[in-house]
């Protein structure tokens, strides 16, 4: 665009105006506007551009947030009741859903199930049954129940149980992203054959006996953990040894004498005496 010249009022009079023409601090003052004008449209056009890209992830990335179903829908079922320990002639048997996860599971397990053994179970009073059940709300639960159905398979879940519950602090959601890590140290411990164990564990060998008993639990309406099955009448939540007790002696009261638990229980038979912790 030309440059419009200016009259610079050559011939005019003395005193009069001179038309004001381009002066040195009007044109910089422009210039300064201009720039200014232009930062602030290439903000604008940055922020709408990076806002766009930002829809764009939000809209398309996988939401890692996402509860994702640890059922296995391709494996065949198969037919599992639990863990037994215990005589089947007992006049009653106790079931306890359980979720290795769970802080309630771990304080029954550590201050009331050691009494139970000893007095209960050994004692031929009751015969025990534990079914795990874990919870979606547990993130680290399902690798535990592998890891006892792998150390059942070596004739150790009781061991596993009590040394899962023990460390419950070093392998659970909020202690590691590898859970399996600490449960392969705890089958060593305990004295497992580590080659097989871990292996068991690596392949998730035992995945369609853990879905088996958390279906057991589903097919119950079974809503919390832990919940104690005693003489047919169900017990949600923890319970100290004095009221385990009173439960157990008001059911073996009510009992058939004729018929032991492992006939009264659709649950399955079998087991062994139980070992203090």
């Amino acid at each position: 665009m030309a440059t419009k010249r200016v009259d610079t009022g050559r011939g005019r009079k003395p005193g009069v105006v001179k038309p004001a023409g381009r002066q040195p601090g009007v044109v910089k003052a422009a210039k300064k506007s201009s720039t200014s004008n232009r930062a602030f449209y290439l903000l604008i056009a940055v922020i709408a551009v990076g806002g766009i890209a930002a829809l764009t992830y939000a809209a398309n990335r996988p939401d890692n947030g996402a509860i994702v179903s640890p059922i296995d829908t391709t494996l065949p079922p198969v037919q599992s009741q639990g863990y037994v320990m215990g005589s089947p002639s007992a006049p009653i048997e106790v079931t306890e859903f359980g979720d290795f996860e769970c802080p309630q599971c771990g304080r029954f397990a550590t201050l009331t199930e050691p009494d139970v053994r000893q007095r209960l179970v050994n004692t031929g009073k009751i015969r025990f049954r534990y079914i795990d059940f874990p919870l979606d709300m547990h993130r680290n639960t399902w690798n535990a129940s592998r890891a006892a159905a792998c150390a059942d398979q070596q004739g150790k879940f009781w061991q596993m149980h009590d040394a899962i519950f023990a460390a419950q602090d070093r392998w659970n959601g909020e202690a590691t992203d590898n859970p399996d890590k600490v449960l392969k140290q705890l089958g060593k411990q305990i004295g497992l054959n580590t080659d097989q164990f871990d292996k068991c564990i690596d392949t998730k060998a035992t995945q369609a006996k853990v879905q088996a008993h958390w279906k057991l639990a589903m097919d119950r309406h079974i809503d919390a953990t832990p919940t104690f099955y005693i003489g047919g009448q169900q017990h949600p939540g923890f319970l100290p040894y004095d009221d385990f007790k009173n439960y157990v002696d008001e059911a073996i009261a009510n009992a058939p004498a004729a018929k032991p638990a492992a006939q009264r229980d659709s649950a399955g038979s079998g087991g062994a005496a139980a070992k203090p912790k």
